[in-house]
């Protein structure tokens, strides 16, 4: 099944022509029938390589989002801690959460998160666990924030991450150590704006000669948050990185029922719709939500997360 779903992948990333798709099928196939366990795995790594290889536009495998804001687009800087820290200071609860997200349709290359926000009036704090891959290549973030309220309108936070990478390509693991920065701001009581910078400075550690940036790419994020009414809220996001000067992101969401929420959104470069949906059980929240690419097809991914 991993090689089946990874044939059509790669026959949508290369454009591949007739003789070349019927040699990947071949290839395929003769992994799936004749191969070891070991070997497959090692086909895998190579796959692996080749997606961030080759796929155009700027790809986070560790830094996504929970389901709820996957499905309004992606745009987190007014929704989620991960991607401002300043959020911590207008939590009221403390939250568990965790999240699985298979982007490429592929187990071996799911993302799995989890963390914890501890809420309090001095200095909110969250710490936050993301590990992507399998034994043979693997991504991990580890990572610690706090926020600030200076003012009534006002938060602040800040954060340091270690990121780390590990394969069977490399003779030692190589990481990357980075800092974020982001402020909240509150001109009305409906509405929240946010900017956070990613990812400024990022260091390098460990084996110098591995070429790791893509597990800390610079991002600036500026965005909104809008209660238009009790049942619709609405929240768009601009952000830049080094790989595309321009992205934006928006999403709906919308509450036609007590404790059940239905959510939509779209992203760009490329265009991405995404939909959610989420359930509130007591105080744990469950959310799943869905993405299409026009490469990778649709993706999917569930959280659940406890308030107390």
């Amino acid at each position: 099944m991993i090689f089946f779903y990874s044939k059509n992948i790669f026959n949508n990333i290369f454009q591949l022509s007739t003789f070349r798709s019927q040699l990947l099928s071949y290839l395929c196939a003769m992994i799936e029938n004749q191969m070891n366990g070991k070997m497959k795995n090692r086909v895998l790594l190579l796959f692996a390589g080749c997606f961030f290889c080759f796929l155009t536009e700027a790809i986070d495998n560790l830094r996504i989002a929970d389901l709820r804001t996957l499905s309004l687009g992606g745009g987190g800087v007014t929704e989620t801690p991960l991607y401002n820290p300043a959020l911590l200071a207008t939590l009221n609860q403390h939250k568990i959460y965790a999240n699985y997200y298979n982007r490429y349709s592929v187990s071996e290359l799911a993302t799995m998160s989890g963390g914890f926000y501890y809420a309090n009036s001095f200095l909110p704090t969250g710490f936050e666990i993301t590990s992507f891959g399998y034994d043979e290549y693997r991504e991990s973030l580890f990572r610690l924030s706090m926020g600030k309220q200076i003012s009534e309108r006002w938060t602040i936070g800040v954060a340091v991450q270690f990121m780390l990478l590990q394969s069977e390509l490399f003779e030692e693991s190589s990481g990357r150590i980075s800092s974020d920065i982001g402020f909240t701001f509150r001109p009305v009581d409906n509405v929240l704006t946010g900017i956070s910078i990613l990812h400024a400075p990022s260091v390098k550690v460990g084996d110098k000669t591995v070429d790791n940036r893509h597990i800390a790419s610079y991002m600036v994020q500026l965005g909104f948050n809008w209660q238009v009414m009790n049942a619709v809220q609405i929240a768009g996001a601009v952000d830049h990185c080094e790989e595309d000067p321009v992205a934006g992101s928006f999403g709906i969401e919308y509450v036609p029922a007590d404790k059940f929420t239905i959510r939509a959104g779209l992203r760009t470069a490329p265009l991405k719709p995404s939909f959610g949906v989420g359930y509130q059980l007591a105080d744990i929240h469950f959310d799943v939500g869905m993405l299409y690419h026009a490469t990778l097809g649709i993706s999917m991914g569930f959280g659940i997360s406890f308030n107390f």
